[in-house]
């Protein structure tokens, strides 16, 4: 049986919505495209801009990523009013955990990057460091020296 599941995150791209401009001049949005990217390349997904359901149709998002462990995809959909960052999927056949997985890994890409773009902006040095844990995942830590 078909059942699209969201999940909301924290993140939200209002700034530019504030400001009578449209959710893609967010500075957000650059930032979210990178760590959706970067999770691509850290899951071994493809990024696309659709995700299915159970029978196959196509449901449109800003990105979706697709790979062996999720076959029909997650996508990923930024509200155009609120500004709200919305996860979405079909996870009948046991995909709910490997969506959550891909879920945090994106939010954690997203808050790691934002931070060391504020810290660069106020003229440190950024270090950034990954460590990968068997059980826990991935840890980042961010440097940031004057």
């Amino acid at each position: 049986m078909s059942h699209i599941s969201s999940y909301k995150t924290e993140i939200k791209l209002d700034s530019a919505l504030s400001a009578g401009r449209s959710v893609e001049e967010d500075p957000g949005w650059d930032v979210l495209n990178e760590a959706v990217h970067a999770t691509a390349e850290e899951m071994n997904l493809d990024v696309t801009r659709t995700f299915r359901d159970y029978y196959g149709r196509s449901i449109a998002c800003d990105w979706g990523l697709v790979g062996p462990d999720i076959p029909r995809g997650i996508g990923i959909t930024v509200d155009r009013k609120t500004g709200e960052v919305v996860f979405a999927c079909d996870p009948y056949g046991g995909f709910e955990r490997t969506a959550g997985e891909i879920k945090d890994r994106v939010v954690q890409n997203y808050a790691s990057l934002c931070v060391a773009k504020a810290l660069a902006a106020l003229n440190y040095n950024v270090e950034v460091d990954e460590v990968k844990h068997p059980v826990e995942g991935k840890k980042i830590l961010i440097k940031g020296v004057l």
